[in-house]
Formats: structure tokens, C-alpha cells, sequence
């Protein structure tokens, strides 16, 4: 029986739908879907490679916050950090805000929680 607080299981489900979000993004530039970027080929296929990563970097980070892994959360912290950190260093559209929102609910989340995830 899972004996994980709510705002855990929150947590974990959040990063998980910003992993699948990364994940949409990265085949999305992969395939050209992104009509304002007109950078050369190579460039797209680093900005999809980078996402991928992301997406998954975080469903890794999610597996291991489940176990209460400790330097999974240190990386949750530094990661959703980062994540935030970069939507908002270009230019705010609404995948930025989106973006934005839901690495930082997490992250709250996760301080909120601290207690939990390093026993």
C-alpha cells in the first residue's frame, strides 16, 4: 500500500506530465513543427535532442523520488530550477508560462515536502 502524501503523488504525477510535455516538444521540433525557428537544419535536431533529454531526465527523477531517492531530489531541485529558469530567458509565450508553471509547482511542492523524500 502506497503510504506517499498526496502532495507527492502530485508532485510525481506534474513532473510526469512535463517529462510527456518535453517528450511532444522534442518530436515536435524534430519533425519541423516549429515554424518560427529558422535556424539550420543541425540546430533543430540539437533543440529535439535537448528536450528528449529532458523528458527523460525528469521521468528518471520521478522513478527515484518515489523510492525517496536523496540525490534524486537534490536533482529534482537543480532540474525544475533550471527548467524555470530557462522558460522564461527567451521570449513568454504560452508553452513558456506552461512550461513555467508546472516546474515550479513541483518545485514548491517538493521544499514543502523535503522531510518526506530524505527520511
Amino acid at each position: 500500500m502506497d503510504t506517499s502524501p498526496k502532495t507527492v503523488l502530485v508532485t510525481l504525477f506534474l513532473i510526469l506530465l512535463m517529462a510527456a510535455f518535453w517528450l511532444v516538444f522534442a518530436l515536435v521540433a524534430a519533425f519541423g513543427g516549429i515554424r518560427a525557428f529558422t535556424a539550420p537544419e543541425i540546430f533543430r535536431w540539437v533543440m529535439a535532442a535537448l528536450a528528449l533529454g529532458c523528458s527523460a531526465a525528469l521521468v528518471i527523477t520521478a522513478i527515484f523520488l518515489k523510492k525517496r531517492n536523496r540525490l534524486a531530489f537534490y536533482f529534482g531541485l537543480v532540474l525544475l530550477t533550471g527548467i524555470a529558469v530557462l522558460s522564461i530567458a527567451d521570449q513568454i509565450g504560452w508553452l513558456d508560462i506552461f512550461s513555467l508553471f508546472i516546474s515550479l509547482v513541483p518545485l514548491v511542492l517538493m521544499l514543502k515536502d523535503r522531510k518526506w523524500y530524505l527520511h
